[in-house]
């Protein structure tokens, strides 16, 4: 039986989230059900992210064991097409997509203007006003380190301790860390916008950390704008079956279209 790491890109809109639930489809059924098609063998796959309901992902992680040999081309043809792999790779036996997570980044995109851009609306949080972005830059500044992240978590955690290494905004708010707790990327987003729409100071930011009170910080950003870019390894790979194609003309990228770096909403 051989061990496979996959990149998994989706439009989470259809979806109850990754994990598989009575209430809705999930991801991870999806994929269980096209994997056992292609190899008439029970599929458990596991995710490095459980993404909630609604949230996307352009290089989602996930490990599953299969005695029949699978290919990309192969899950392609039997996925829906809001679902795709983008890599498929052996690993050694022992490799879990969640254990073995080193960090993880997700993107948030705001559409920021008085009317919606259609294109944007299952992408992105519209806002009808401007926001200060150099309050919030300054904010950030706080929330970068290693901290007791409780005031961001929808649920206690046994260790609430987090490193988040950066917080960018390149046309979207970039959150990169060692590991998220249940719905803080969101958390963090929300409370971001609140310092820039003046709800929140920017010297309440270490207050917020320091009361570890979900009570305190923003709003929970909405889930759709959400997008789980990459997981990272320390595991070299091991010999990848496919990658994509090396052709540059019409090359599609992975994951949701990508607006730019401009205006939201203009």
């Amino acid at each position: 039986m051989s061990v496979h790491k996959l990149i998994l890109s989706y439009d989470g809109t259809n979806y109850f989230g990754w994990q598989a639930t009575r209430t809705g489809p999930s991801i991870q059924e999806t994929l269980a059900r096209a994997l056992s098609r292609l190899t008439q063998e029970e599929v458990v796959p596991e995710a490095a992210s459980r993404t909630d309901r609604g949230v996307h992902a352009e290089g989602q992680t996930i490990h599953f064991q299969t005695i029949k040999p699978v290919t990309v081309r192969g899950l392609n043809a039997v996925l829906p097409p809001d679902i795709r792999a983008l890599q498929l790779e052996k690993v050694d036996g022992d490799f879990h997509a969640t254990l073995h997570a080193i960090g993880k980044e997700y993107r948030y995109r705001l559409c920021i203007g008085p009317v919606e851009n259609p294109f944007q609306r299952l992408y992105a949080w519209h806002l009808h006003t401007p926001l200060d972005e150099e309050k919030m830059r300054q904010a950030a500044k706080s929330l970068v380190g290693t901290h007791d992240f409780s005031a961001f978590a929808n649920e206690p955690e046994d260790n609430p301790i987090c490193t988040l290494e950066s917080i960018e905004f390149e046309g979207e708010i970039r959150l990169r860390g060692n590991r998220f707790l249940y719905r803080m990327a969101r958390n963090l987003v929300g409370t971001l916008v609140y310092v820039g729409c003046g709800k929140i100071g920017v010297e309440e930011i270490p207050r917020i950390l320091a009361s570890r009170d979900r009570k305190t910080a923003g709003v929970t950003a909405p889930a759709h704008g959400l997008t789980l870019h990459k997981v990272f390894y320390n595991i070299p790979p091991m010999g990848v079956i496919y990658t994509g194609s090396d052709s540059k003309i019409g090359r599609c990228q992975g994951g949701r279209p990508d607006f730019g770096s401009g205006e939201p909403g203009a």
